[in-house]
């Protein structure tokens, strides 16, 4: 089939390169050509805009020969030798493009090219009349989304931009691909996990699938949303989760060359990051918690002596030669006192690892067309070095696309398209050890140890460990052929043939470092290794469809479009690791001298399926749309691979009625809207679940008697299979209200939605585990999505000159579980019939253990009627519980705190405290313009999440000692003794009852372990993870067109961007509330640029 479709797809380029269908076709303009221009004369005009105001640098340009053309002048006025009443095609950025006759003294008036309910949007396999749609549906132009902000990332700046596109990265740092994308939440879910990943919706590229990672962001025209099933379900298979619809930028009609640049040079530096607390500040709290002068966590220092020699740094530097032998590099004196290290260093630790980054992108097209041929080229080069000191985190990008149309005959048009992109990223990873840990000290110095060993701080980290390298290339190639051979009716062909290979290699290196207990210790710790992978996918998709449509008596509209579409994927991985390297500076495979190991992995699937469309309104008012889609998946087995899935939608322009013709002039739009109808979603198959596999892998734990160490393959048992499972079925039903007002000032858009899943793939029951296997995957589960969109946007002015929009948007939704069979007793810990999504189990605070609580304060038995912790010994200070529920656990569990049999009908003393799914979900465009300023800014947030973590960020130290561990601020706040003594009357008193944190643990004062029941989740240290963040905010002048005209260029704009200018939230700094992670840090981008057009 592949063959074929390469063989078809050929055939057609060759049409298009032949020049036959030209010939006739020159030779027939070249005679016109010889006639017009004995009739030819000089034609002067004038272009001015709405407000009868001069446009400079306007494109005049012959309709039946576009390179006969001109631009006007400061004046607007041009000048152009054609035949009288010629057609003249008057076209400029911003406005709407004019096809006039040309006279003498004419005057062309060009309109604003804004946004209205009349404008085309792409849908499936075709486009529709925005005032036509009945599906949930949603546009944005990339120009206004993407403006200059140094964005290079395509899914990155669609953030807050579209109602109900929901897009989060688990990491910040440069060129991090695989963003998660979810449109209206969670479609599905996996066999135990808590689901909230679902299934990612369609990425289309002029609608074949593509990579929104490797794009230009500056190569685009439009994003299109189709987020129910009526508008979505005619892609099918993969469309189940939502479709995105990229439309790439496209020459329109005849028009002269244009060549545009654009640039922008930014400046990266890492914002929010944590806050230690000083040495000063540090050592007192750690001697008050652990009741000692010695620093155990170091090798021994005395605390009172290393904060004299800190008080001396500060105020008298040079007397520290006279207390020991100071290293003012590093900020360490060994002194002559005891003959320990002390650190004087006082230096943030996330200063020293990081400094300012750069980044520079750079955007190159040229477009053009004659009456017969369109194209389009463009370039992308783009770089990133992040704050990583070192750069040791680089991101490049270059790509090329390019494309060509051309009008073969009246009936028959070829393109073609061709596109490359190179991703380059070189970064670190926390494996050589605590890359980005806060377990290091803020007080350890950067450098080298007074023994000759390197300290291992972030920084020595960072700069003695080697990165890893990822390269990505990928290539595609498009064509496509329409076929108009009757009028209304059109037919395409389409094919594309897409390639990713990624090469990633890595040699851990070796490297010997001090830590903070001066005790050095190889880095990594197991044996240096080379690794070197490459993987690749392919993917070859064919569509063949064709519309007709025809209006009959004027007022009735129908379309038909049906067609054809068969996808095949396939997908390869190798993996290579050699150990012990012979030649350090040059590793590889041959240079190995330990292991050397391979693994590797293939995978394919392909899919077929037909499809129609019916569409048909009445004079706009009354509109109906039916779809289906027969699908079919190498995914399943034979006997239940295809399954026919059908929508529809309906819509009433009700502004359009007689009886509102007394509010047209406010009314411009009132249209409500349903819609219903199923997608078949693949997404939740492997690729071969309807075969036994047998796991195989090589291991070295197995005893055989000449093992002698070596690598043994192991071959587990053959999975359980089952010969009937399918498609799962999402049904979405959607209703919605689009309204204009005020000439489409005023435009919004409002969405209900409910899209229920049923027939999910997960384990229908649990086997005995001496089965060796569990059960095979059976289409029993079900699932409920309930949410509501809202949209507003105003554009207005202010006189003549100052002009400004606002637009709003807000979504939330729901997800919950409606059945299924594998987690039968409905343990918490999993997911369960009638879970909501993202619940958030735990215990309610209740206050702390006090001394009244206690019976003996030697034994610390508590006394009758308080309740207890099962399994630890509480102190004054800890944390107390209410008591929810007794006997969950045992029947003796009364009065005792526990989490019973974790399950939904025991949950013991847990209740439901919090969801981690992020509600209300908004972002804010505000844009002003005036005198050729303008200014815009995005907005973007989430109105209510929960968040648990129980790491050192929220409570006073990192783990259950202090030894190690240092101290953030807003951690400072926790329960303190008036005394310890246990012979004082004060002894374990509070001496802060409004304490917010717990006491802190140590071994001198009581088991360790204890400090587990106050870390246990609970609502009192559940935080609120909602926030808002402005993501960008950019300035920019537009030079006037008569003095730009006078260097021959078209347009000129400089402007200066921030991207995350700032970010308000309650979290504590270091945890970015977008990502809730707390590795590689946001950063601020400030960048510089200009716009030009010749």
């Amino acid at each position: 089939m592949k063959r074929t479709l390469l063989v078809l797809a050929s055939a057609l380029f060759v049409c298009v390169a032949s020049g036959g269908g030209f010939s006739e076709a020159q030779a027939a303009d070249n005679q016109s050509l010889a006639t017009e221009t004995q009739r030819k004369t000089q034609i002067t005009g004038k272009v001015v805009d709405p407000q009868g105001q001069p446009i400079v640098g306007v494109a005049v340009v012959e309709a039946a020969a576009a390179t006969n053309g001109t631009t006007t002048n400061a004046d607007g006025q041009f000048t152009i030798t054609v035949a009288e009443g010629a057609p003249l095609q008057v076209s400029f950025i911003g406005y709407k493009t004019v096809t006039a006759p040309a006279r003498a003294g004419m005057e062309v008036t060009l309109e604003e090219d804004t946004i209205g309910i009349d404008d085309v949007v792409v849908v499936g396999y075709g486009v529709q009349k925005k005032a036509n749609l009945s599906g949930a549906v949603a546009t944005v132009k990339m120009d206004e989304v993407l403006g200059d902000r140094p964005q290079p990332n395509v899914a990155a700046a669609l953030q807050g931009a579209i109602p109900g596109l929901a897009i989060s990265s688990g990491s910040n740092q440069p060129g991090q691909t695989g963003k998660s994308i979810q449109i209206r939440g969670t479609a599905s879910f996996s066999n135990k996990t808590d689901g909230v990943s679902g299934i990612a919706p369609l990425i289309l590229i002029d609608n074949v699938p593509g990579d929104i990672d490797a794009l230009n962001p500056d190569d685009i025209e439009s994003v299109t949303v189709l987020k129910d099933a009526s508008s979505s379900a005619i892609y099918g298979a993969r469309a189940a989760a939502g479709v995105i619809l990229i439309t790439t930028k496209r020459p329109k009609g005849a028009e002269a060359i244009h060549v545009n640049y654009n640039n922008n040079f930014g400046f990266v530096k890492a914002i929010n990051t944590p806050e230690q607390l000083r040495l000063e500040e540090y050592l007192p709290i750690y001697k008050e918690t652990l009741n000692t002068t010695t620093f155990a966590g170091g090798a021994g220092q005395n605390i009172d002596t290393w904060l004299e020699y800190l008080d001396v740094a500060r105020k008298n530097p040079s007397q520290l030669g006279g207390l020991g032998t100071y290293y003012p590099e590093t900020g360490i004196l060994v002194s002559d006192a005891d003959n320990k290290r002390y650190y004087l260093n006082q230096k943030d630790i996330y200063d020293r690892m990081m400094e300012t980054g750069f980044s520079q992108n750079h955007n190159f097209s040229v477009s053009g067309a004659t009456e017969r041929i369109r194209f389009r080229a463009s370039g992308n080069s783009y770089l990133e070095n992040g704050p990583l000191t070192g750069d040791k985190d680089k991101y490049s990008r270059m790509s090329f696309n390019g494309t060509i149309s051309a009008d073969v005959t009246k009936w028959y048009t070829q393109e073609a398209d061709f596109f490359f992109s190179q991703q380059k990223r070189t970064y670190l990873n926390d494996e050589s050890g605590f890359l980005y840990s806060t377990r290091l000290q803020n007080f350890l110095p950067d450098g080298i140890d007074p023994d000759g060993y390197i300290i291992k701080t972030p920084r020595g980290i960072i700069e003695n460990s080697n990165a890893r390298h990822t390269t990505i290339d990928t290539p595609r190639f498009f064509f496509k052929s329409i076929f108009r051979p009757v009028k209304g009716l059109e037919a395409i062909f389409e094919y594309t043939y897409q390639k990713q290979a990624t090469d990633f290699n890595y040699y851990s290196g070796e490297w010997y470092a001090s830590d903070i207990q001066e005790t050095p210790a190889k880095v990594p710790s197991a044996k240096n290794y080379y690794v070197a992978r490459h993987f690749y996918n392919t993917r070859n998709a064919f569509n063949a469809y064709a519309t007709y449509k025809i209006d009959v008596a004027r007022d009735h509209h129908f379309s038909l479009m049906a067609g054809f579409s068969q996808e095949d994927y396939d997908y390869a991985y190798f993996n290579t690791t050699a150990e012990e390297q012979a030649m350090v500076d040059i590793p590889s495979m041959s240079g190995a001298q330990g292991k050397v190991t391979t693994s590797d992995d293939y995978a394919d699937y392909a899919i077929r399926s037909g499809f129609f469309r019916f569409n048909y309104d009445y004079k706009g008012k009354y509109i109906l749309e039916v779809s289906g889609r027969y699908d079919g998946s190498s995914k399943f087995p034979t006997s239940s691979r295809f399954a026919f899935f059908p929508s529809f939608s309906v819509a009433w322009n009700m502004a359009e009625e007689g009886f509102m013709s007394g509010t047209r002039r406010v009314v411009n739009q009132l249209k409500p809207r349903v819609s219903y109808g199923s997608i078949g979603n693949q997404a939740s198959a492997g690729y071969y679940d309807y075969i036994a596999t047998m796991a195989m892998n090589t291991t070295s734990n197995v005893w055989l008697s000449d093992n002698d160490d070596k690598y043994v393959t192991v071959i587990g048992m053959p999975g359980l299979v089952s010969s009937n499972f399918t498609w799962e079925t999402i049904t979405t039903t959607n209703v919605g209200l689009d309204f204009s007002l005020f000439d489409n000032r005023l435009t919004g858009v409002f969405e209900w939605f409910q899209r229920d899943t049923k027939d999910i793939l997960s384990q229908s029951v649990q086997l005995p585990g001496v089965l060796g296997t569990s059960a095979p995957n059976q289409n029993v589960g079900k699932m409920r999505t309930r949410g509501w969109e809202f949209q507003l946007a105003w554009r207005g002015r202010i006189g003549e000159k100052v002009s400004y929009n606002v637009g709003f948007n807000i979504w939330d939704y729901k997800s919950s579980v409606r059945a299924l069979n594998f987690n039968e007793e409905k343990s918490l810990s999993y997911l369960y019939e009638g879970k909501n999504v993202g619940e958030i189990w735990g215990y309610v605070h209740d206050g702390f253990y006090t001394v009244d609580d206690f019976a003996d304060l030697n034994t610390w038995q508590l006394k009758d009627g308080v309740t207890t912790l099962q399994g630890y010994s509480p102190r004054p200070g800890d944390y107390k519980f209410k008591n929810l529920n007794d006997g969950h656990y045992s029947e003796d569990d009364v009065n005792s705190i526990n989490g019973g049999k974790n399950t939904l009908s025991k949950p013991g003393d847990m209740t439901v405290i919090g969801n981690s799914t992020p509600r209300y979900q908004y972002g804010i465009n505000l844009g002003i313009s005036y005198a050729g300023f303008d200014l815009s800014a995005m907005l973007q947030g989430v109105g209510k999440r929960d968040y648990w973590n129980n790491s050192q960020l929220f409570y006073t130290f990192m783990s259950n000692d202090v030894a190690f561990s240092p101290i953030f601020k807003g951690t400072t706040d926790f329960w303190r003794p008036l005394s310890t003594d246990p012979t004082s009357p004060d002894y374990m008193v509070a001496a802060n009852p409004g304490a917010k944190l717990p006491r802190v643990y140590n071994s001198s004062t009581g088991s360790v372990a204890n400090s587990g029941s106050n870390r246990r989740t609970n609502d009192h240290m559940l935080s609120d993870a909602s926030y808002l963040r402005i993501k960008n905010m950019t300035l920019a002048y537009n030079f006037p067109k008569r003095w730009t005209s006078k260097i021959h260029v078209e347009k000129l704009r400089l402007f200066v961007s921030v991207e995350n200018l700032a970010t308000f939230t309650s979290l504590p700094n270091g945890i970015d509330p977008e990502t809730l992670g707390w590795g590689y840090p946001l950063y601020r981008t400030v960048s510089f640029g200009a716009n030009l057009t010749f």
